[in-house]
């Protein structure tokens, strides 16, 4: 049963967050890929996890709009997946997220 609810959180948490200038489901402005600038297959991520905002006690981070980040998912895994989850897997955590991007941009 937690394995079923897990791919049905990552499948919840993976749905495109819609064009660019319109406001997802978690109250963020959808912006441009804040890595390479696409703005096709926009997704929110966020940089602390749901499910880690939840387990240390702070499930209000989880629409903080300071806990999200615009990545897109062209081509299956896109800048979501390297940048946002660092190339690992979905599940990793990675916490560094926005200063890689910050690092990246100079």
């Amino acid at each position: 049963m937690k394995k079923l609810i897990a791919i049905l959180m990552l499948c919840v948490t993976t749905v495109l967050a819609g064009p660019v200038g319109s406001t997802s489901e978690w109250g963020i402005v959808i912006q441009p890929c804040a890595w390479c600038g696409k703005t096709n297959d926009i997704e929110v991520h966020h940089i602390i996890p749901q499910a880690e905002c939840k387990r240390i006690g702070k499930p209000e981070l989880i629409y903080d709009t300071n806990n999200m980040v615009c990545l897109c998912r062209t081509g299956g895994k896109g800048c979501h997946f390297y940048i946002g989850h660092h190339g690992v897997s979905w599940d990793y955590v990675f916490t560094n997220v926005m200063i890689v991007i910050k690092e990246g941009k100079k």
